[in-house]
């Protein structure tokens, strides 16, 4: 009996990834297939930044094969791969050091284990380059949440208010300006709601040049039989079904 599940790896970038939870939500939602979340290290962190951890786990809510696993928890799963419990195999966002390890044959995370097995196993996987440029040849990204220094220093605030009511005390005051840490925001976007001036902003679309390698690494993993690659993230649905009706 076939099995309408997926194995669903998040790599530590920041390009596509709510996207990426959209059409996960939607996969999930309007085609009911279970998907298993696995999380690199940095995966986790960015997800955090971006403040999509609280949707990633409804999404993976801890049923049977709807688990959520982070770093090496989720290499334990991995033969549920060769025993083909899963569909599909997606990465999605895929960084540039994931795609350079896989083309490679590095399997030493649990990005590259799961494509390493499901290669091997024959299992059909789809892979969100975040380095694949756009018509006019740039990466798009997104940025996190950061505080715009010089709307505060032309303000001259006498209290910061999303410094007063950030929930995880992820704004310092560095030399009498705000700043927010990383290490402990959880991109819930109250700061900017907070400052009156519009002082906080997040996911701010920027442009990248992608390198020669990253292109290249791309295009070898183009090649490898089973893969799909794919330019953006709801081009995954389309795929998903597809692939599920065969």
């Amino acid at each position: 009996m076939k099995l309408n599940t997926i194995a669903w790896i998040i790599t530590g970038a920041g390009a596509y990834l709510r996207e990426c939870v959209d059409v996960a939500e939607y996969i999930k939602n309007s085609l009911n297939i279970k998907i298993t979340l696995l999380l690199t290290r940095w995966g986790y962190e960015v997800a955090r930044i971006f403040g999509v951890l609280p949707r990633l786990k409804r999404i993976a809510s801890g049923g049977y094969y709807e688990e959520f696993l982070v770093d090496d928890e989720g290499m334990y799963y991995v033969g549920r791969v060769n025993m083909k419990r899963y569909s599909i195999v997606i990465i999605a966002p895929a960084t540039a050091n994931t795609i350079a390890k896989i083309v490679n044959g590095v399997a030493d995370t649990v990005a590259t284990s799961f494509f390493a097995q499901a290669e091997k196993s024959g299992i059909p996987i789809i892979v969100l380059p975040t380095d694949v440029p756009n018509e006019e040849g740039f990466i798009v990204s997104e940025t996190p949440c950061y505080v715009d220094r010089s709307v505060c220093i032309a303000r001259n605030c006498l209290q910061c208010i999303p410094y007063t009511l950030c929930p995880v005390k992820a704004i310092d005051i560095v030399e009498g300006v705000p700043r927010i840490n990383l290490a402990k925001c959880i991109g819930c976007e109250l700061c900017v709601k907070a400052c009156p001036y519009g002082g906080v902003r997040c996911w701010e679309k920027i442009q990248l040049r992608p390198r020669d390698i990253d292109l290249e690494n791309i295009a070898r993993l183009s090649r490898k039989e089973g893969v799909y690659i794919v330019k953006k993230p709801w081009e995954i649905v389309e795929k998903v079904e597809k692939l599920i009706e065969r």
